[in-house]
């Protein structure tokens, strides 16, 4: 842990410069020379008057120097930072003033046993020297029940002394009258503070240690221990709790207050507050005493008495009586007293009533019209997308802004949907867009708020009485021409209209009659305001809070222009969902995201096993300009393709040419500049080189967003407690799609005739709506098995402490690491561990946690309370003892009970030996494998080289038993709901191919880190939640589909999940047979439907089940246009991942191929900078791993070798390889969209 940064020269000299400069701002001050010491610079003012003398430790300012100044102090001397100040600077101080005149002396100081020993032995040698001398001990400290002999301490009520006596002292009060008086008011003075953080002096490190998520009351001001730490609450329940204490008669150090008494409140901010939550901690306390029936007759609110950058604030409360408070109000030119009202604060009504219809909306006529159901809808679709794409708004502000752009509109959505729940929608639409405008400028606040409430508020004046789409564009025209009037901003700046004006020239075409319909322009106008908000990413911003960032740290879109885009966009869906226009690309745009998504609006059925000529229809001049190869002596466009249809692949018997050598790959950890055109092409595999037919990609391909599906928490599904009504033959549900005549349905699927008794779940015929729907929830009433909490499950920490583990690496400035300078590959994992384990306390401390250590033998420490378990030799052979010992061993303790225990553990650990990390990993599954949704985190640095799944040097001789040990034991993990993470560190080669297979098979994570990201990456670990368990997933559709690389033989997909946290998302490809295909072409439509089957945390089974329609076409007109490219993407690199950890790794060069070959055509025929950024992204990531599998096979002399290689076909793999990988195996979509600006998420 490194020390605060703090703007100074020199911690050394940071008390003198301060003082220094203090007096350089203030004329009123003058340095004592050679002292650290403040006074007045008209000492010859206090000429028979008593002077005051205060001061303390440096680092509570602006106390004491700053209440220097007529009406209060005559002096202040420092110390150093949270130190007293000597005798001598006291003593001089004193006889300076003495000398000037003063008829007396008065020490204040606070309680404390150093500011009492310095300024008493002062007090003493100036009193020996004939000085009139007294001092007054402030003790105002609430915090202690029960009082030591130190007493209370002092704190922020000294400055009130300082007042009370420098308004004394100014009347020209005697010394002892002052005494009298500050000494009876300190009775009634009474402070309690509480602190959000530490505080540490300059080059030192923090005080104390306050844990995330707590915060502790009653400390003192240099960070001494409080009375108790809880966790941080509202500022209305701690400011209650506070003055609860403060007022507590059992409290030996209570203030006694009562109801009808008078006090002055002090809000003091302890350093590091804002003055947005000292306001609110203001009101709190106010709020509070005034409940209690006290008078609130002064309020002073800011930093009065500090402790440097502590993040905290103390309330003082004092009663206060006539004198008192004359006392208080009299006029000081000290600079660090504010400068308050006496009006009387309790009481008084805080509010000022508005002038009539200034804040009142239009009242909007409760007639309807023709629009007012077109223009709800319109709203409603609006407001439902901006909230979906809040956190995607709030990102792309973050960027350049204070990111809340997505909260904003979020805020005008929410107002908009509780206005249409309450009114009625007028039918003018000028009146609806005036109410409307008023609405955003009331609720949604902002720079946002002003421009859409100009926009609207000008808009509606040419829609009074007209709603024509030449008014429309009117409208359009003069509100942009108002926010481009009063914002300041035109295009070009980086701001929301370059999204609005690129569409309002479009709309201006509404002004006549325009070719094409209303339709085409409002479509194209959303085009345009697309494309300008893509365009936002290369421009400067000009204008708004963007325009203070520096440039080349905005890289992202503007999400003002992102907005505008989805508004436009999803008014111009609705228009055509009423206009009946909702063609095949309007269908792939609107399909919720939770559900099935596909990568083409329609089934593309027109391909043949022997590329037939004549079944493909002649391209569109339109799509001619992509690049064609001949098929059957003619050319073919990509987009007029044959696609990938082979129901069986056959290796090539000839090993491939080998490429040649491509530029070394760049190093993964540097940020990859964005595309601004297509990547080069992948060199040219071996059978393209020899002539052969390149192959061409699959474009019916659909997505599932599992990790969403199986979340019934947030599932819009129907949900029934009956059971699914299946077919006897294919086993599809019957859902809303299906016709039931007499009780008897025919299967949409398979076509087989199923009678239907009319008990059958869910199937009443006397029901109004008596089929299912097409999205249902069926939820079991049954457990399986025990409930499990969360809460309780285990987090085993699995960690290499072997000898290799002592390499050293060099720690950038910015590491979070501890020093020193060079920090090994343990101590990094002990420094993550105790962070984690830290965190974990807060956010989940019922939550169990155990370590296991590996090196020649095997340690388990559990939750590190009890005897270690040691396993070496023989056991390390023996996979039923591991695995027993591991279920046998109990981890009785939360992490709230073993945190310090475990911690300690943690420290001890030292490395040497080899690396028995199969053992390891089989004893922490089977630990975990007793709490379903616990995990595993491996952090490892070598090879397995001893004991179960060892794993030689030497690649030709790795045991022919390991792949298959860790595929077990991935399977054991996955089966009892265990999650498996490795992370290993780069530099290294664990044969990550291998061990990753834990990570793979159980939804786990696989990454290489290094010293200053493993700590990171074992906080993302424990993020991921296991959503569901034992998922599986199966596709139906008609009978003469397949599946191609998977069921070539059904038109039913069985795919085994496992395990499934958030984010994950699978695809499947489907493909007409051959002698189906003229019978297809002939259907209107063709059915699919998703059953999921699968175990929430509770244990609870559910089966989900989703039934869908799509099109059938043989036109390249209809799905060209259509196809959804991030599903394309996510889908090709699932694919190349999985049939090269299958060892079919020139499959997976011929598929990486033919979908680069189907994205440049598509990229050139429709040139779209948003689609293109698609692109740009998945086809940079997967080049990656072409790089790899190209550099695999330069090192095979034969490709029937490396086919061969059923034991372990990746073994060749690098661990970067292999890493890249497992990643694109869980490729996923960023987002609740396709997201154009992020790549795929890894």
């Amino acid at each position: 842990m490194e020390a605060q940064r703090k703007l100074l020269n020199s911690p050394e000299r940071c008390v003198d410069e301060a003082l220094s400069g203090i007096v350089s701002c203030n004329g009123g001050l003058a340095l004592l020379r050679g002292h650290r010491v403040v006074l007045r610079s008209d000492l010859g003012a206090l000429k028979g008057r008593v002077a005051l003398l205060s001061g303390g430790g440096s680092g509570h300012e602006p106390a004491h120097a700053g209440y220097v100044g007529a009406g209060m102090l005559s002096g202040a001397v420092a110390g150093g930072v949270f130190a007293s100040p000597s005798p001598g600077s006291v003593l001089a101080a004193v006889l300076t003033l003495w000398q000037a005149g003063a008829s007396g002396v008065l020490l204040i100081v606070k309680n404390y046993t150093g500011d009492r020993l310095n300024f008493g032995l002062a007090l003493e040698q100036a009193r020996s020297r004939g000085v009139r001398i007294a001092m007054v001990i402030v003790a105002d400290d609430c915090a202690f029940t029960h009082l030591s002999k130190a007493g209370r301490r002092g704190l922020c009520g000294t400055v009130l002394v300082h007042k009370l006596a420098g308004a004394m002292a100014e009347r020209g009060c005697s010394l002892d009258e002052i005494v009298a008086k500050v000494t009876e008011a300190t009775k009634g003075i009474g402070t309690l503070g509480v602190s959000l953080s530490p505080c540490s002096v300059p080059g030192c490190l923090p005080t104390f240690q306050l844990p995330p998520g707590e915060m502790e009351m009653g400390l003192g001001i240099h960070g001494e221990p409080g009375i108790k730490r809880s966790k941080v609450a509202s500022a209305d329940e701690v400011v209650k709790s506070m003055i609860d204490h403060m007022t507590d008669p059992s409290s030996q150090s209570h203030l006694s207050l009562k109801s009808g008494d008078s006090v002055v409140l002090c809000v003091n901010n302890l350093g590091a507050l804002s003055c947005l939550e000292m306001a609110v901690v203001g009101r709190a306390a106010i709020s509070c005493l005034e409940s209690r029936g006290m008078q609130v007759a002064r309020v002073m609110s800011g930093s009065f008495m500090t402790s440097l950058e502590m993040a905290g604030m103390s309330l003082t409360l004092m009663r206060a009586d006539e004198e008192t408070l004359a006392l208080f109000d009299a006029k000081t030119t000290a600079p660090a007293w504010p400068n308050l009202s006496t009006a009387a604060l309790s009481g008084r009504n805080c509010s000022i009533a508005p002038p009539e219809n200034v804040s009142a909306s239009e009242e909007a006529s409760d007639q309807e019209g023709p629009l007012s159901d077109v223009m709800r809808k319109v709203l409603e679709e609006i407001c439902t997308n901006l909230l979906k794409q809040q956190e995607e708004l709030n990102a792309l502000d973050r960027a350049a802004g204070d990111g809340d752009c997505g909260n904003t509109h979020a805020l005008a959505a929410h107002a908009i949907q509780e206005w249409l729940n309450s009114h009625v929608v007028p039918g003018c639409p000028g009146q609806l867009l005036s109410s409307l405008a008023v609405l955003v400028q009331e609720r949604m606040g902002g720079s946002s708020g002003a421009l859409y409430s100009l926009f609207l508020t000008a808009a509606a004046l040419p829609l009074r009485g007209y709603s024509h789409p030449a008014a429309w564009a009117e409208a359009v025209h003069a509100g942009t021409e108002a926010m481009r009037r009063y914002g300041g901003a035109e295009p070009g700046d980086r701001t929301m209209l370059d999204a609005l004006c690129p569409a309002v020239e479009e709309l201006k075409k509404l002004s006549s009659a325009p070719s094409g319909g209303t339709m085409a322009v409002l479509q194209k106008a959303v085009e345009k305001a697309e494309q300008g908000a893509e365009s936002t990413r290369d421009l400067t911003a000009k204008a708004g809070r963007a325009s203070y960032i520096a440039a080349e740290r905005v890289t992202l879109p503007d999400p003002g222009a992102v907005a505008i885009a989805t508004i436009l966009s999803e008014a111009e869906l609705s228009a055509r969902r009423r206009d009946g226009q909702t063609n095949g690309h309007l269908a792939a745009r609107s399909q919720p995201a939770e559900q099935m998504e596909f990568a083409c609006s329609h089934v593309v059925c027109n391909w043949m096993p022997d590329r037939t000529p004549g079944l493909y229809p002649s391209l569109p001049s339109s799509l001619s300009g992509g690049a064609s190869y001949r098929v059957s002596g003619r050319p073919q466009s990509i987009c007029d393709h044959d696609y990938d249809n082979r129901i069986s692949v056959i290796p090539q018997p000839d090993p491939p040419l080998v490429p040649p050598p491509l530029p070394p790959r760049q190093n993964s950890s540097k940020k990859q500049p964005r595309p601004r055109s297509m990547p080069p092409p992948v060199p040219p595999r071996g059978q393209e080189a020899r002539g052969e037919t390149p192959l061409r990609a699959n474009v019916n391909v659909v997505s599932l967003s599992v990790g969403r599906l199986v979340d019934i928490s947030r599932a819009t599904a129907i949900q029934s407690s009956q059971n699914p009504v299946y077919c006897g033959k294919c086993h599809g549900a019957m859902s809303t799609l299906s016709t039931l005549k007499k009780m008897v349905w025919c299967c949409d699927f398979c076509g087989k005739e199923n009678t239907i008794s009319s008990t059958d779940s869910g199937v009443k015929s006397s029901a109004r709506r008596p089929l299912p729907g097409r999205d249902v929830l069926y939820l079991s009433q049954e457990l399986d098995g025990d409930y499990v909490n969360l809460e309780d499950m285990l987090v085993v920490f699995c960690v290499d402490i072997s000898g290799s583990m002592s390499v050293t690496s060099e720690v950038s400035a910015g590491s979070s690491v501890r020093s020193p300078t060079y920090v090994s590959r343990l101590q990094s994992v002990q420094d993550a561990l105790q962070r984690s384990l830290s965190s974990l306390l807060q956010t989940s401390p019922h939550r169990r946690v155990a370590l296991v250590t590996f090196n020649d033998e095997v340690t388990v420490y559990g939750d590190g309370t009890g005897v270690p378990l040691t396993l070496r030799d023989w056991s390390l052979m023996d996979y039923d003892y591991l695995k027993k010992q591991g279920e046998s061993y109990s981890t009785p303790h939360c992490i709230a009970e073993s945190i310090h225990p475990l911690t300690q553990r943690v420290k001890e650990l030292c490395e040497h030996g080899a690396t028995a990390l199969g053992p390891a990993a089989l004893i922490s599954v089977a630990m975990a494998s007793r709490y379903m949704g616990s995990k595993v985190i491996i952090c490892t640095d070598g090879r397995a080289n001893i004991g179960l799944g060892e794993l030689e040097q030497s690649a030709g001789q790795t045991s022919t038993h390991s792949p298959y040990f860790y595929s077990q034991l991935a399977k054991e993990a996955a089966d009892s709901g265990v999650i498996v993470s490795v992370l290993t560190f780069e530099g290294t080669d664990c044969r990550l191919a291998e061990v990753g297979r834990l990570a793979d098979h159980t939804g786990g994570r696989v990454n290489i880190v290094n010293i200053s990201t493993v700590s990171t990456e074992i906080q993302s670990v424990l993020a991921d939640n296991i959503l569901a368990t034992s998922v599986t997933a199966t596709l139906l559709s008609a009978e003469g589909i397949y599946f191609p690389y998977e069921d070539e033989s059904s038109h039913k997909l069985v795919r085994e999940i496992g395990n499934v946290t958030e984010g994950v998302e699978i695809t499947f490809q489907f493909a007409v047979k051959p002698d189906s295909i003229e019978s297809f072409q002939r259907r209107d439509r063709i059915p699919f439907q998703l059953q999921l089957d699968f175990k929430t945390r509770e244990l609870q089974k559910v089966t989900r089940i989703i039934t869908d329609q799509r099109r059938v076409t043989s036109s390249s007109w209809v799905w060209a246009g259509s196809l959804n490219m991030a599903v394309l993407g996510v889908h090709c690199a699932q694919l190349c991942a999985r049939l090269t950890m299958e060892g079919r790794i020139v499959e997976a060069q011929k598929q990486l191929k033919a979908q680069q070959d189907l994205l440049k055509d598509i990229s050139e025929q429709r040139p779209s900078p948003k689609e293109e950024s698609i692109y740009g992204n998945w086809i940079s990531t997967m080049s990656v791993i072409c790089d790899d599998l190209t550099g695999h096979s330069q090192r095979k002399q034969d490709t029937r070798e490396l086919m061969a290689s059923q034991s372990s076909p990746v073994k060749g793999l690098s661990d970067e390889a292999a890493k890249v990988v497992y990643q694109l195996k869980r490729a996923k979509s960023v987002g609740g969209k396709k997201q154009a600006s992020q790549p795929l998420g890894l």
